[in-house]
């Protein structure tokens, strides 16, 4: 069989990954019409609807189209019934750098939000949207502008949103079965209906994977958090998700961690840690405004909750206690948002 050369030419194009993604995903939405129907539908289907352009297919496709020094990775000619005509931007960013320490280098949040608001004043441009592999916090200027598609669980559209579609059309044509396999290669598939083991002695490789499968579990979290103001940043190849910076909260720093050592009791990997860190002079009633967080309904045994001398609080809760009965990878995901939304509704 011939080898891939979506993954075979990716060697050449170090600092130029996204153009190179881009120029595959252009190939395949040109050559593949089911894939190019599958796409549309999946992107835009809700904000055409909500714009009242009706149904909409896309007629041509376009790559890093200047709009008065605006270029935008991808450009969406759109037809819509009575000869209207519509242009959509999706800005693409992907394979976020990982230093040695394995900590995520988050693309910057205020260089984004100033991309997305331009290419959203552009007059010619009737939509915009973001895609990337982790979910980032963005400029409510962003998120509440009439031009941004934005998916209904999502702050911006992750590149695994897209898998499905991928999976779906893969039969149809080389270039979506070449990007469906790269996406394969590189995790960005559905997340798993299990929480991965987090430490894997002597084998980095899966032990990356599956950190990394543990981001997607805690996607949601993230969002709600971003939504409450947070700004949120996955770290140790996703297996720690950070959230800092919000304008008013009493809290200066939150970590929800699969990985970390809890203070006492159980073993490594097997639960959810989660350290509130108070900012200076509100450490005192730190530990009390965390109570109603471990009294929320979510655990059938209260987790205990610790002070460390800096004043940061901490709780562990097993993953048993706290995934009991959520065997899918979407009741996952939905649990650990709950947790979050508990532990975000005492930092107000």
């Amino acid at each position: 069989m011939r080898p891939n050369p979506f993954l075979s030419t990716r060697s050449l194009c170090g600092g130029h990954e996204e153009d190179h993604l881009t120029e595959f995903w252009a190939a395949a939405l040109d050559s593949c019409p089911a894939f190019r129907e599958g796409y549309a539908r999946f992107l835009l289907a809700a904000h055409a609807a909500r714009r009242g352009w009706g149904a909409v297919h896309i007629e041509s496709v376009a790559t890093q189209v200047d709009f008065r020094g605006n270029v935008p990775d991808l450009v969406l000619g759109l037809a819509a019934a009575g000869g209207r005509s519509f242009r959509v931007a999706v800005e693409h960013k992907i394979f976020a750098k990982e230093s040695r320490s394995g900590r995520s280098q988050e693309v910057d949040e205020e260089g984004v939000a100033g991309q997305l608001l331009r290419y959203l004043a552009v007059p010619e441009i009737d939509g915009v949207a973001f895609v990337r592999v982790w979910p980032q916090a963005l400029d409510p200027r962003v998120l509440d502008h009439e031009k941004y598609i934005r998916p209904a669980e999502a702050l911006h559209f992750l590149w695994w949103h897209f898998y499905p579609v991928l999976e779906a059309c893969a039969g149809e044509c080389p270039a979506v079965r070449w990007l469906r396999e790269g996406f394969a290669r590189d995790g960005l598939t559905p997340p798993l209906g299990t929480v991965p083991p987090l430490h894997v002695p002597g084998d980095d490789e899966r032990e990356r994977e599956n950190r990394r499968e543990f981001a997607k579990l805690m996607e949601l979290a993230a969002v709600r958090a971003a939504e409450a103001g947070w700004r949120t940043n996955f770290d140790q190849h996703g297996a720690e998700l950070y959230l800092r910076k919000h304008p008013s909260s009493w809290a200066q720093r939150v970590l929800f961690s699969g990985i970390g050592q809890p203070r006492a009791g159980a073993r490594r990997q097997t639960g959810l840690r989660v350290w509130v860190t108070p900012r200076k002079g509100e450490e005192e009633g730190a530990l009390e405004r965390l109570r109603p967080a471990v009294a929320a309904g979510l655990f059938r045994s209260p987790p205990e909750l610790h002070r460390h001398p800096n004043g940061t609080v901490e709780f562990w809760a097993a993953l048993s206690e706290l995934l009991a009965g959520a065997e899918e990878a979407e009741a996952i995901r939905a649990r650990f948002s709950s947790l979050a939304e508990a532990v975000l509704g005492c930092l107000r």
